[in-house]
């Protein structure tokens, strides 16, 4: 299947979103701090899996962006590694400026529909 121009700028902006998504999981997994002795340590692809009761490489594909992370999935990678879910897409709060104009955009095109009554 070809994707139009349109489609294939909308499928790229995704993916970016679930690249950089994967670039926070990685530096929150290597910046958690032990509560106790305050020092930092790496936590493993591996038990960030054993967490999802995944494997490593799809943790890996996740961190990539190779693959879309599941909502359910986030979370418990936000509770394990004790982030905010705001920490893992804080970088996308031009979200709500799209919603926006999706919704102008929505209104024009209903008030034209509604004046060529």
């Amino acid at each position: 299947m070809k994707l139009s121009h349109k489609a294939k700028k909308n499928f790229e902006e995704d993916n970016q979103f679930y690249i950089d998504l994967g670039k926070k999981i990685r530096a929150a997994r290597k910046t958690k701090v032990n509560e106790f002795t305050g020092k930092e340590t790496i936590v493993t692809q591996t038990r960030v899996a054993e967490v999802l009761k995944s494997t490593f490489q799809q943790v890996g594909k996740y961190e990539k962006g190779e693959n879309r992370i599941p909502l359910i999935n986030l979370i418990k990678i936000s509770r394990f590694l004790k982030k905010p879910l705001s920490y893992f897409v804080e970088d996308y709060q031009e979200s709500d400026v799209i919603a926006d104009d999706f919704n102008n955009a929505f209104k024009i095109e209903l008030e034209k529909l509604q004046e060529s009554k």
